[in-house]
Formats: C-alpha cells, structure tokens, sequence
C-alpha cells in the first residue's frame, strides 16, 4: 500500500503516520541510501517480528532520485509492506501519476511556520559509532525541535538492520539483534500507554550505549 502525505502541516502529517503505524515500528529510509531496488525488496519482505512493515521516505517524488515505473507502483500498492511518502509539495502532475496507485492526503496550510530543519539521520549515525554523549545530545536536541520519537526510533531501527547486513565491528550481531528487539518492544510499551515514549527511549539509548 502507498501513502503519500503532501503539505506543510507537519503536525497533521506526523498524526496521520502515527494512524498508519498501529502497532508496527516504522522504518525510515534516508534520501541518500534510497533506490528502486530497496523498495522493491521491502516490498516483498515479511518482517522478522512477524508484522507488516511500515516504510517511510521523505523527498522521493521531489528530490527525482528513484523513478518508479507503472510496474514498480503495482507492486508496492499490492504488497503488504506500507509506504509512506512525505512531500512538502505534490505538484498536479505527479498527483496525476500516482492517484491510481497511492492514497494521497494533503495537510497544506495557508500559513507556513518556519520549523527548524533537524537532520534526524545524525542520531543513527552517532548511535552506530557508539557516541553516547553525541547520541544524547542530538536526540534532545530532535526533541526540542518536536521531532517524534516514533521518528527516531524508526531510524535507529533502520540503522541497526544496516549494520546487521554490512557485518559491523561496532556491535556483535548477537547485540544488534537484541538491540532491534528491545526497540520494537519500547514501541509496543510505549503505545499501550505502559511508559512515556520520548523518556523510554532516551534512556534506552543511554543504557544501550553505556555497555
């Protein structure tokens, strides 16, 4: 399934994603380590968790980088991984291409609030050089910015899967395998209302770190 959420109304788009995530850990996939190939593989992966995946790129359609052709959008609309794309802008014509295949919510409004641009992307990498100070400081700083948890912790899951598969010396796979799975269960937690997830995962990034 694809979603593309268009517009300059964060707030309304990160309610929107949070509707779509349920009880599924998004994975967010930086615009520089994107390609058609990728989509294409969560498309037909099942998660390890046993749960449908949840992807989620910011730019793709704007930034042109990855061209997906009728056969490429069918294959994600059907798959059972979902997609979320996050546009600040959906022009007529690229609403016009993907309308057949993509659910489209736009969240545009007249007033547009200068957020401060925060490169959420930094806190996976400090994460994966094990930089708890680094870490901790860019994650309060996403914070203060109001960035979501749900974010975050999409991207240290996602960062996490990416040293599994390059074999990194930072962590033992046994680590990063019981790293994802404390993740996917502070979310769980965190969304049956069992702890706050902002605070849950600041600690687990400092405990985490700390060994």
């Amino acid at each position: 399934m694809i979603y593309i959420l268009s517009g300059n109304d964060t707030k309304k788009k990160n309610a929107f994603l949070k509707k779509l995530y349920k009880n599924n850990l998004p994975i967010f996939i930086p615009e520089e380590s994107s390609n058609k190939e990728m989509l294409l593989d969560y498309a037909s992966c099942v998660s390890l968790f046993g749960e449908s995946p949840i992807v989620v790129l910011e730019d793709m359609i704007k930034e042109g980088n990855i061209t997906l052709s009728v056969e490429d959008l069918l294959v994600l609309k059907d798959s059972s991984t979902t997609f979320a794309f996050i546009e600040d802008k959906l022009l007529i014509g690229e609403a016009k291409k993907y309308k057949k295949y993509a659910v489209i919510e736009d969240f545009s409004t007249q007033v547009l609030k200068q957020v401060p641009k925060m490169n959420v992307f930094g806190i996976a990498d400090a994460f994966s050089r094990k930089d708890k100070i680094g870490t901790w400081i860019l994650y309060r700083d996403a914070v203060s910015k109001g960035v979501a948890p749900e974010e975050i912790s999409g991207i240290i899951f996602w960062k996490v899967k990416t040293m599994i598969l390059n074999n990194t010396k930072v962590f033992s796979n046994q680590e990063l395998k019981k790293i994802s799975s404390e993740l996917v269960s502070l979310y769980h937690s965190a969304h049956r209302g069992e702890c706050d997830f902002t605070i849950g995962l600041e600690q687990f990034i400092l405990s985490t770190l700390s060994k």
